[in-house]
């Protein structure tokens, strides 16, 4: 009885008939007729019961079956019908009476009725926060910043993670929940905990692996080391398969970079000759982070070659060339590399207009294989890879820092690089000839493309007025891509869906490894992030909401599964991560945590409870055992601050679920 069926016609009429004679939700939960024949009039039934007729349900999609994915869309398809039936009957809802916020002392002047798995006397602090926007959801979402970055619950913007170091701070809302949850305030800000001490060091069995710097003879600050240093830095690369991963620069068009490079006269040098060698220099910051076990790298000084990189910037900052790009995407990682990450993001935002200025975003031809390339095609097809290399790059630091995206789908032509699928997951022979072996760039960039609609579609500002099933029909939608997308994954490559034991790992390559670890990280990182928005949606504490509840559960579910795998998969995988990579692998437990955090405080009586309380605890391990190449007070200053944050938070998930036991008994 969901809609009145009316002749076929030609002109459209039926399906405008059928949608105006839709039963309303209230009479299509109580299975009676509705007689509603206006979509701006209430039907006898709602007019009586002084209810508003709405037609907010979802009209359910077809199955998929004999599919991988098929539980958990089953489970997200509870979310919509949850979000339906509590609609219908949200006006009469309302009528319940008013409830207080909770005190410092996390009592409350009323107490309501309590949510399954939750803590006596939780509910009211979230009833209050959930009712504080008077009935509107899109008001309570508008805290007056965009939602990436941001930890939601029950629509109320609780931590958001900080852009400098990615560990997230609580907004006084958030602790004032953790009060009510443990009984304790959180210590996150105690400046004795966090303020690192000069002359302290390192604990035990931490920060182990060290950069082998020698005692060899380095040239000034303001020249290039000798012309061999560069060439056998170079040679190492091209060799390698960090080129493949990172083509920073091609082979024939930086040999011409680097004789112009020491061909450059020490007075009056073209801006060609200034930007060249600012490109040697930025190269060999970053090659001699990589190479930094090889003798050669003890002739380098990494950060002076990046800091003399950056004065000669403004002497050719104007000029969109490859080479200007290519300085800006050397520089933006060697400072990721080096934890310096909001002015990584800043390279990142120059060379993003640097690749648009040079067409990279549209070009999409494909050189001939059949002969050598012109100096023309070469740079058009270096060009096109770096605009690949910036495009990965922009969605993950719009995800881990919540500062929004530069580069616009819309504007930018994503065909896919030839043969790239094949290229990305064959194996690799290091010992054939150079220009048999194609650069497949990091991870998988149909999985940068889904990030990209994740951001726009869950954490954009135009994501904020979606209403609640409208936001959980997005995440369904997400939820399949990314199964898809996991399905097509060659089997020894393919993340598993849950990870609960450790992780074995065969007889791999240092590429094999790295591809293997980062698909999963990534894989467990987007499922978290696409889940955890669910959130944002607005929570009424009452029988109606109840419903509302079992629906957003299923969905937060699989968010803290996503997490519990991360961090199982990772104190596995850790060892085996590249040891300049520490910077850039550290937000994915860092997001885990959160998530199992707040997991634990809406469920202290759950069964993987006190499991999700090891976890936590193993997290430190897990990031102190991730290797570093080069360790100073900044490295040494972070760890401080994550072990004391990380033990906070297990404090006080210990806490909530004691709390829970006594007020149980």
């Amino acid at each position: 009885m969901d809609s009145v069926r009316n002749p076929p016609s030609t002109d459209g009429t039926q399906h405008t008939m059928a949608a105006q004679r839709r039963a309303c939700d209230a009479c299509y939960k109580r299975k009676i007729q509705c007689d509603r024949s206006d979509p701006d009039e209430q039907c006898n039934w709602c007019l009586h019961h002084g209810l508003h007729c709405t037609i907010n349900r979802i009209r359910g999609r077809k199955k998929k079956t004999k599919s991988s994915r098929e539980s958990i869309v089953k489970r997200l398809e509870r979310i919509e019908e949850g979000i339906a039936r509590a609609k219908a009957l949200k006006q009469n809802t309302q009528t319940a009476s008013p409830v207080s916020t909770a005190s410092p002392d996390g009592s409350s002047a009323q107490q309501g009725k309590n949510t399954p798995g939750s803590v006596p006397g939780s509910a009211p602090i979230i009833r209050a926060l959930s009712r504080s926007s008077e009935g509107s959801q899109v008001c309570s979402r508008q805290l007056g910043a965009s939602p990436l970055g941001q930890i939601w619950m029950s629509g109320q913007k609780f931590a958001a993670t900080c852009d400098q170091n990615g560990i997230p701070r609580f907004t006084p809302l958030g602790e004032q929940y953790i009060y009510a949850q443990t009984g304790q305030w959180p210590h996150f800000h105690n400046e004795s905990t966090f303020s690192f001490e000069s002359t302290g060091q390192a604990s035990s069995g931490a920060l182990t692996q060290h950069s082998p710097r020698g005692q060899a003879k380095q040239a000034p600050a303001d020249q290039l080391p000798e012309k061999w240093v560069t060439n056998t830095l170079f040679n190492l690369y091209l060799q390698s398969e960090f080129r493949l991963a990172f083509p920073f620069v091609d082979r024939e068009l930086f040999e011409d970079t680097i004789r112009q490079a020491y061909d450059s006269p020490d007075t009056n040098p073209t801006i060609e000759e200034i930007s060249s060698k600012a490109c040697v220099f930025a190269f060999l910051s970053v090659s001699s982070h990589h190479f930094a076990t090889m003798s050669v790298s003890n002739h380098v000084d990494s950060d002076a070659c990046a800091k003399q990189a950056q004065i000669l910037i403004a002497d050719f900052i104007e000029d969109a060339s490859l080479t200007t790009l290519q300085v800006m995407i050397l520089l933006l990682m060697n400072e990721a590399l080096c934890g310096r990450l909001q002015a990584s993001s800043m390279y990142h935002a120059i060379a993003c207009r640097t690749v648009f200025a040079l067409g990279g975003h549209t070009l999409i031809s494909d050189p001939p294989e059949d002969r050598n390339l012109t100096v023309q095609e070469l740079e058009e097809r270096q060009i096109r890879l770096l605009f690949w290399l910036c495009y990965l790059f922009d969605k993950d630091i719009a995800l881990r820092s919540g500062q929004p995206p530069i580069m616009s789908d819309e504007f930018c032509d994503l065909t896919l690089p030839k043969n790239y699928l094949k290229n990305r997951f064959s194996s690799h022979d290091l010992t054939g000839p150079e220009s048999a072996r194609k650069p497949f760039l990091p991870n998988d960039l149909r999985l940068s493309i889904l990030k990209a609609k994740a951001v726009r579609a869950l954490y954009s500002v135009g994501s904020l007025r979606k209403s609640d099933a409208e936001l959980l029909h997005t995440i369904r939608e997400l939820d399949e891509e990314l199964e898809n997308w996991r399905t097509s994954i060659p089997a020894e490559y393919a993340p598993a869906l849950s990870i609960r034991k450790d992780v074995k790992f065969g007889n791999f390559s240092q590429l094999t490894s790295m591809l293997h670890i980062e698909l999963h990280l990534d894989y467990h990182y987007l499922l978290n992030i696409i889940h955890c928005a669910s959130g944002r949606c607005v929570v009424d504490w009452n029988e109606s909401g109840q419903e509302m509840i079992f629906g957003l559960q299923s969905s937060l579910d699989i968010s803290v599964e996503a997490s519990r795998s991360t961090l199982i998969y990772l104190s596995e995988a850790a060892p085996r991560l590249a040891g300049e990579a520490f910077w850039v692998f550290i937000f994915y437990p860092v997001s885990a945590l959160l998530s199992i955090f707040f997991n634990i405080l809406r469920n202290p009586r759950h069964e993987y409870a006190t499991h999700d309380v090891e976890l936590l605890k193993l997290a430190t391990k897990v990031i102190r055992s991730m290797p570093i190449l080069k360790v100073t007070t900044h490295e040494v200053e972070y760890l401080r601050k994550m072990d004391a944050f990380i033990e906070e938070l297990g404090r006080l998930s210990q806490a909530a679920i004691t709390k829970a036991q006594n007020e149980n008994a």
